[in-house]
Parts: C-alpha cells; structure tokens; sequence
C-alpha cells in the first residue's frame, strides 16, 4: 500500500474553547501520519489596541504556542506559527498554498457557524480537509465509511483509507457505498420503481466489479452496498448512513466527473460542511487532480 501523503500539515486555530478539542484530536492522529512539518494559523480581524501590530502578534503567536505545547506531542516534526490579520480563510489558503501542504485541521461547528470557511477551504485548496465535529471528545479508528462513484479520485481515497488502517494496525471495519438517484422519468420504461432500481442496482454492481479490476483493487477485498437516494439528498444519505454504522471516520473523494460524485466546487461539499457533522470527516483531494485557485493565480 502507498505510503499516505500527508507531510505537511496546517491546522487552523481560533483561539476558541474549541482549539482543545482540534488538538486533542490531532494528538490522536498524529502516530499515523509521516508528518514532517506542521503550520498551526490563525487570522484575525482589524482590532483596537494599544499595542502595536508586531506586540499583538507577539501576544497571540504566545498564545497559540502554549496551546500546542499543551495539547501536542511533538518531536522531530518542524512546528511553525503563523498569525496574520485578515480573513481565515485566505490567510489558510496562502499559507497553504505558499508551503504546499498536504492536509488541514479544522473544527467543524455546529450550525451554520465556519461553515463559509469550510466550504471554500473545500471548493479551493489542493489539500485534503480533515475536519473535526464540535465537540467531539473521543477518538477511534474502528469503522470507516466511504461513498464510491468508482472514478480515480475514489482509487486514490481508498487507497489513503488503507493506509490508515495499515497504520492502526489494520483491525477497522470499512463500509463502502455507491449512492444513486432513479431518473425522474423512469415510468417511461414500463417498469415499476422497484424493477427499474433491481436492474438499476444489478448495473452498478458490475460496475463495481470493474472498477475494482481494473485499478488492480482485489487484493483489498472490498464490498460495496448499492443504496437509493429517494427523499433525502446525496450529503444528507452520507451522514444517515454513516450514523447509521457507527462511522468513526467519514473519506468523501472531493473531486469527480460525473453530478453526483462532482464534490469539488460543487453541492454535495457545500451542503456537507454546511450540514452538523456526524463524525470527523476527510475531503480527500487527488494530489494528482487540478490545481487549486491560488496555485493558478501564482502561476499566471
């Protein structure tokens, strides 16, 4: 199995109550990953003080670091604090962009509350989003839940999914679903719903089987349950269903070709950020796939 490329991490701060929980987390995930550098950000607005713009970044740059060195095991892993006024959300992305980081930390909250920044670290980074419900006070990497539409990008996260469990030891169950809608018109057919989902659900398992041979997945003895999206919307089916099982981890591809697996830049990743979170989730982004705005603004 690959090693997992995740070398350099940024993990985003608010100087909130909720820091505790990220780094906790962080903590806890840290054994598994081959982290070489780490960039903990936070961005602050235009505040009043009497103190100069370097003595408040002195003051909350302290902050940050007592922070970490409370919450954080760190040993040969590079640490670099990065504080700046402006918006989170750009001042993430450059920083991210600027240190080519591989994967970021951030809390998702309850409600409506990041969720602007969440959707648009997912819609515009190149680096994976590994968020972390509000909250969340427990860490266990037991079951994995993992929605397919069998494209590349779910090659490289299932790959990445196993790499994690190698690195735990390889005990975690995985739970793979393929999610589909039945096309409004299928009455057309002269079928009933239930016929047209039976051949419906016949197609894409041997679809699966496919994609499973040709990108060489056997070895992985993978299964992968077939479920109809009726009443609810693909991002509300990912969280029932990974409730449902008891997921510990949610892995969504971030990019794909066709409407239903088109996670970047699209509905189903903003209605998830957006949405209160079950369970920590990864948008994995393809290192391979295109490159994020702020690397194509650069490189203009």
């Amino acid at each position: 199995m690959q090693e997992l490329p995740f070398h350099r991490l940024l993990i985003g701060l608010e100087l909130t109550s909720t820091d505790s929980t990220l780094l906790n987390y962080v903590e806890r995930i840290l054994p598994y990953v081959p982290a070489t550098s780490i960039h903990v950000v936070h961005a602050y607005p235009s505040l009043l003080t009497d103190d100069s713009k370097e003595e408040l970044e002195d003051k909350i740059t302290k902050v940050m670091r007592d922070l970490v060195e409370q919450h954080l095991t760190i040993d040969s892993i590079e640490l670099h604090y990065v504080v700046r006024e402006g918006s989170p959300s750009e001042e993430i992305l450059k920083t991210a962009s600027s240190h080519k980081v591989d994967l970021i930390f951030l809390m998702n909250r309850v409600g409506l509350k990041g969720s602007a920044l969440l959707q648009d670290l997912a819609n515009k980074s190149n680096a994976s989003l590994w968020m972390v419900p509000e909250g969340y006070d427990h860490f266990q990497f037991t079951k994995f839940y993992i929605p397919l539409q069998f494209n590349e990008h779910n090659v490289h996260t299932l790959r990445l999914a196993y790499g994690l469990d190698e690195a735990d030891k390889g005990y975690n169950v995985f739970v793979c679903e393929h999610l589909y809608e039945v096309p409004s018109g299928y009455h057309y057919s002269g079928k009933s719903l239930d016929e047209y989902k039976s051949i419906l659900e016949e197609q894409k398992e041997q679809d699966f089987q496919r994609f499973v041979e040709e990108n060489d997945l056997g070895a992985l003895g993978l299964t992968c349950n077939v479920v109809s999206v009726d009443s609810s919307s693909i991002a509300e089916t990912i969280y029932a269903q990974s409730r449902k099982m008891g997921a510990d981890l949610i892995l969504v591809s971030a990019r794909g070709r066709s409407k239903l697996s088109s996670f970047l830049l699209g509905s189903v990743t903003n209605e998830l950020v957006i949405l209160d979170p079950v369970a920590p989730m990864i948008l994995v982004k393809n290192p391979k796939g295109n490159m994020g705005i702020w690397q194509a603004i650069q490189e203009i």
